[in-house]
C-alpha cells in the first residue's frame, strides 16, 4: 500500500468513527435535532467520496465495501435530499458505519503502519 492510499483509508476510517459517535446519540437524537439528522447525512456523502478517492481498482477489489450503494445514497442525499428516506440514512450511520470499520480495520492498521513507517523515515 502507497502512502497516498494509506492516507485515504485514514479519511474512510475518521468518517466512520464520526458515523459511530453520531450512532452513539441514539435515532431520538437524529429525529429530533435537524444539525444531527444532517451530520448523518453529510457523513454519509462525505464516506462516498472518501471511498471514491480510493480510486475504482482499489473499491474492486474490496467486496466488503459496498460501492454502488454507498455511492447511490450519496446522490440521493446530495440531489433528491427531500426523498431521504430517515430509516435508511440511521441504519448506515448506527449499523453499517460499523460493520464497514470492523471489515475494515486490519487495513487501516495496515495504512497507519505505512504513514508511521513513512513519517519515522522522512524524520531521519
Amino acid at each position: 500500500m502507497d502512502e497516498r492510499a494509506a492516507e485515504h483509508l485514514l479519511y474512510v476510517d475518521a468518517t466512520l468513527a464520526e458515523m459511530g459517535n453520531l450512532a452513539a446519540r441514539g435515532r431520538e437524537a437524529y429525529d429530533s435535532d435537524i444539525a444531527v439528522a444532517r451530520a448523518c447525512q453529510y457523513n454519509v456523502i462525505r464516506l462516498a467520496a472518501d471511498l471514491e478517492r480510493l480510486g475504482e481498482p482499489w473499491l474492486e477489489t474490496h467486496p466488503v465495501v459496498p460501492w454502488r450503494l454507498i455511492k447511490g445514497m450519496r446522490n440521493r442525499i446530495a440531489h433528491n435530499y427531500w426523498t431521504v428516506d430517515d430509516d435508511i440514512v440511521w441504519a448506515v450511520i448506527d449499523q453499517h458505519a460499523s460493520e464497514l470499520r470492523r471489515a475494515l480495520a486490519e487495513e487501516i492498521g495496515a495504512a497507519r503502519s505505512v504513514l508511521q513507517t513513512g513519517e519515522e523515515r522522512d524524520s531521519t
